[in-house]
């Protein structure tokens, strides 16, 4: 699997929030193709120009971006991923189900991917998240110690940098039984700045990554 792909979905999985992550096959990512897809700065998987387009018909940008997971992993155009959700009546299970697809195998498989992805570059994103969050990379690892999960630590980097908080906040409320959706409720913070933000500490492990 090309590394790029899997880094695709993982930033995906953190971004869209619904469990949707970016099929794992774009074949020639590495190599300079579909480089304007990968790289638009507020829907990484599609041309700006068909974002827009898909836009002004009416699609949300949810709508777009979770048509465009199925459409990779249907090999389908996101046009028609779309045209099939509105057939049946907007239902997202129904979409999959058309194309033999079954959104919590779909999601598992992006979960499957994520954690993947954290423990085989494990000290890269712990030295990144650690700069990213002025705090030392002891610290990071002393909370994986004590069950804090990579992913979560990672995410809630981006929401501690979003809402001008220290992680170490949002470490405790995890510890308190908060979840991450708790948190970021609580912290009044939507997905647009918190998309920045994770855009951001991935791009900086994708370059660790390539060095």
């Amino acid at each position: 699997m090309k590394k790029l792909s899997i880094i695709a979905c993982a930033l995906s999985f953190f971004l869209v929030g619904s469990g949707f992550c970016l099929a794992p096959n774009l074949a020639n990512a590495e190599e300079g193709n579909n480089q304007e897809r990968l790289h638009s700065p507020h829907h990484p998987f599609l041309k700006d120009a068909d974002f827009k387009r898909l836009k002004d018909l009416g699609y949300t940008k949810k709508e777009i971006l979770k048509a465009a997971h199925i459409a990779k992993f249907a090999d389908k155009k996101v046009d028609d991923v779309l045209k099939i959700y509105k057939e049946n009546h907007s239902s997202w299970d129904k979409t999959a189900a058309h194309y033999g697809l079954d959104m919590d195998k779909l999601k598992e498989k992006c979960r499957e991917q994520k954690e993947r992805f954290l423990e085989k570059h494990k000290e890269d994103v712990i030295e990144n998240v650690a700069e990213y969050t002025g705090k030392t990379e002891a610290q990071i690892q002393a909370w994986i110690d004590e069950g804090i999960p990579l992913r979560f630590i990672v995410s809630g980097a981006t929401m501690a940098k979003a809402s001008n908080k220290d992680l170490k906040e949002l470490i405790q409320m995890k510890k308190r039984g908060q979840d991450y959706h708790d948190i970021k409720k609580s912290l009044g913070l939507d997905k647009g700045k918190i998309y920045e933000e994770m855009k951001v500490l991935m791009g900086k492990i994708k370059e660790d990554i390539k060095d």
